[in-house]
């Protein structure tokens, strides 16, 4: 539902949880290429997309009548369904912010509470096995392809997505948005798996790539046309009015301004997370970031999200070339000389020690010859352009199981799908992450 608020802007209203998926899920027959229940009367309104997506594509998991649940389902989670989009005035969260590495010690746990500031679960132990995917950038098919590729995505007879991986652990490593047109589909997705897996022991965790910061940013660069038309259905916004650009544009920044509803569901994605010995990032953590602290990092970028008073934009995760968002020091997949080559490991070695773990994981740069290790091991760059807006490659994601004991090393290995490239493939002018 929608009505007008401050300024002309629409306003979300709050719904149950459940309506997010009942009603949807028995009206929408017909089937996309992702497997997943299409919803029959969108394809014959879906602008044509001014980036490099399939033509025709058929409409999929969240449009329709599935869009607007959706945005009921966002609108509930909110601190108060009555509040414009706009506002910027939420209550602080509980808690304060803890030491310079997160405030605490190690959790051995599957899961960290939406309500709990993020730096109480940025370090995590855990037994399972984890699965961690790059930047997807709006692209639904690819994402479903990744996930099952993970061993964890299933469709059941009637189209609704399942859980199968039993006690895995999925880390997105941020890049949902832009470039595609199935952004907020891909992160309600993501949001109905997570639920799905913490009853099974497993869990999903997200991160904020620079292109979410972007959005809550309000700048919309990157957005396809159906990125826009998404955001207008998302709100609420009546056929009349959802083809309308200007429309559109309202309907963005209401989701995605601080204290929007899309933005308090990026509120609860990390900046920086450690698993066992593995630490994952968008761009990349610098020795400055941990001095910083890690946890101040996720605490700082989801009171920002969340609208809280007083909260900024956390300059040191995304407001600079070196910031967490931002860096591509270690995502080169080839250094000018062995000595800038050796200055880059050095770094990471550093970042590693201080923070007693054996690898990086890092997204944000495709990487043409796909996921693949460099610095001995100790770096993982696993973008490799699968969404159809950057190189249209095949999904690739990289397994990390556990260490066997106590001092030992994760043993990770990629993931390919079928038709994954070897070779080096060609980049979108202009496509950098």
């Amino acid at each position: 539902q929608s009505k007008s608020g401050e300024g002309g802007q629409p306003r979300v209203q709050g719904g149950t949880f459940a309506a997010r998926l009942a009603v949807t899920m028995k009206s929408a027959p017909r089937r996309g290429p992702t497997g997943l229940r299409a919803h029959p009367d969108l394809g014959r309104t879906r602008p044509p997309c001014r980036r490099a997506t399939a033509q025709g594509r058929p409409a999929s998991l969240l449009e329709g009548r599935f869009a607007r649940e959706a945005a009921r389902f966002h609108a509930s989670r909110r601190r108060s369904a009555e509040r414009a989009c706009t506002s910027n005035g939420s209550e602080r969260a509980s808690g304060e912010s803890g030491s310079a590495s997160g405030g605490s010690s190690p959790q051995k746990t599957k899961a960290g509470s939406s309500s709990a500031p993020l730096s109480q679960s940025t370090f995590i132990k855990t037994d399972s096995r984890v699965v961690a995917i790059g930047d997807l950038h709006g692209d639904l098919q690819k994402t479903v392809a990744a996930l099952k590729l993970a061993g964890v995505l299933s469709v059941s007879p009637d189209g609704a997505p399942v859980w199968c991986g039993g006690d895995t652990v999925i880390v997105q490593l941020g890049d949902i948005l832009d470039r595609g047109d199935h952004e907020i589909q891909i992160l309600h997705l993501f949001l109905r798996l997570k639920e799905q897996a913490k009853l099974r022991g497993g869990d999903v965790f997200l991160l904020n790539g620079n292109h979410e910061s972007l959005n809550i940013c309000g700048d919309f660069r990157y957005v396809t046309s159906g990125g826009f038309l998404e955001s207008a259905r998302v709100a609420g916004l009546p056929p009349e009015m959802a083809g309308r650009f200007q429309a559109q544009l309202k309907a963005r920044v209401a989701l995605f301004a601080p204290g929007g509803p899309i933005a308090q569901e990026l509120a609860n994605s990390y900046v920086a997370l450690q698993i066992n010995d593995t630490v994952f990032a968008h761009g990349g953590i610098m020795p400055h970031h941990v001095d910083y602290g890690l946890g101040r990092l996720n605490d700082e970028m989801s009171g920002w999200m969340r609208g809280e008073e007083g909260a900024r934009s956390p300059i040191v995760a995304m407001g600079s070339p070196d910031s967490v968002l931002w860096c591509r020091e270690y995502s080169r997949e080839q250094w000018n000389t062995q000595v800038d080559r050796g200055r880059s490991c050095a770094l990471l070695t550093k970042v590693l020690s201080e923070l007693g773990a054996n690898q990086m994981v890092v997204g944000h740069t495709p990487q043409e010859r796909g996921c693949n290790a460099e610095c001995d091991g100790k770096i993982w760059r696993i973008d490799v352009g699968m969404s159809s807006g950057v190189c249209n490659a095949a999904a690739q994601v990289i397994e990390i199981q556990p260490p066997a004991e106590e001092g030992a090393r994760s043993q990770i290995r990629v993931l390919r799908a079928e038709g994954a490239y070897e070779a080096p493939l060609s980049r979108r002018k202009g496509m950098t992450g």
